[in-house]
């Protein structure tokens, strides 16, 4: 047998018990676009803004440039037909020659123009090009009807048949000269 002495039956006393230490937990950054669940990232409010902002300024610029193109292609040019009378036109040819004119342009006014103003009109008109108006004694200047119409492109066609009718002696078709057109330009239309 052992030497050893018998066991009591005392219990044992525990050894004293030292709380273990506290260690802070590592501070690490969250994740990009942490934060609370169901929020956005603090970064999305503002580029959603800018992403509207330009969005919208697009859409006007856009928006604008496609009226004032469309200003631009309705608009068009603008052009004078002047129908210069015989000298011994009649009141009945002068009426037909009017309502015909009246009759292709019907957006447009037929204005007549007495031989003086009918000059008068052309000195003005032309007063950068005076080679343009000849020098005439005034028994010999003719009265007009004239139309300003306005046209993308002009069309011949729709004032030929005037050319040909009694009592017309010259018809005569002008662009006159603007910014977008520095120069005046006759079309020949008959």
């Amino acid at each position: 047998m052992s030497d050893l002495p018998p066991r009591s039956p005392t219990p044992a006393v525990a050894p004293p018990t030292v709380p273990p230490p506290t260690v802070p937990p590592p501070t690490v950054p969250p994740p990009a676009g942490a934060g609370r669940p169901g929020r956005w990232p603090s970064w999305i409010v503002p580029v959603a803004v800018a992403v509207a902002v330009v969005a919208m300024l697009v859409g006007a610029a856009t928006a604008t440039g496609i009226l004032v193109a469309q200003r631009v292609w309705q608009a068009g040019d603008r052009y004078v037909v002047t129908v210069f009378l015989a000298d011994d036109v009649t009141a009945e040819q002068k009426r037909a020659v009017e309502s015909a004119l009246s009759a292709r342009y019907p957006a447009d006014r037929v204005r007549a123009e007495d031989p003086e103003r009918t000059w008068q009109r052309l000195r003005e008109e032309y007063a950068d090009e005076p080679n343009l108006v000849p020098d005439a004694e005034p028994g010999n200047r003719p009265a007009s009807l004239r139309v300003e119409t306005t046209a993308k492109v002009f069309d011949c066609a729709r004032v030929t048949p005037v050319t040909r009718m009694p009592g017309v002696r010259l018809v005569t078709v002008v662009r006159p000269a603007t910014e977008d057109h520095p120069n005046l330009l006759f079309l020949a239309c008959g």
